[in-house]
């Protein structure tokens, strides 16, 4: 489930892919102010900050985690946090490629009414491919708010990634310290 509609690329994934491939196993110490959350379902883990939250919801077709600095409660909204939807065997559930999938999610990423590109990146790693868009919206509940977006296809396996991090336009410079090292040590394996 997307809550919302990510250039600085995922670091880890482009520098250190062994590590991005074995997050269950990963014994670095995470940054201060930092914890490890294990994303178990995708094999996968992220940063969170001390006092944010962790959410995670499974449906038919996706795996959704939720890193957010408003507690989530039912189906509320968050103003500011990262968050990772999962979905596997991309081709029998859309009829395209991951990869073709992430690269058409991506080209229409900002262009709304009321949005505005603020810049795109396209990277290759290994059987990563990643298609990364910042944008911002105009209108909200919380004012404008900034949203940095990577549309990732895994080609081997035909899962595509869809990490946001996003904040109100008011909050963004000091979010995105936190959002920044967040998607940079994002840990991935690449065999899911």
């Amino acid at each position: 489930m997307v809550r919302s509609s990510l250039l600085v690329l995922c670091g880890l994934l482009l520098a250190r892919p062994a590590e991005a491939q074995t997050p269950q196993r990963t014994s670095i110490a995470p940054p201060v102010g930092f914890r490890w959350q294990l994303l178990p379902e995708v094999k996968a883990a992220s940063l969170l900050p001390y006092t944010w939250n962790y959410k995670a919801e499974t449906s038919r077709d996706a795996q959704a985690y939720f890193l957010t600095r408003e507690k989530i409660v039912g189906n509320s909204q968050f103003q500011t946090g990262l968050t990772l939807n999962v979905v596997r065997q991309m081709t029998a559930k859309s009829k395209q490629s991951a990869e073709a999938y992430a690269q058409a999610f991506s080209a229409r990423t900002g262009r709304g009414a009321g949005q505005q590109v603020l810049g795109q990146e396209t990277k290759t790693q290994g059987a990563l491919r990643l298609f990364g868009v910042r944008y911002r919206v105009a209108t909200g509940a919380a004012g404008p708010k900034i949203i940095q977006q990577w549309a990732i296809a895994n080609r081997n396996t035909d899962t595509f990634y869809l990490l946001l991090f996003d904040s109100p336009e008011k909050d963004w410079p000091q979010a995105w310290k936190l959002g920044e090292e967040m998607i940079r040590q994002l840990r991935l394996d690449a065999g899911v």
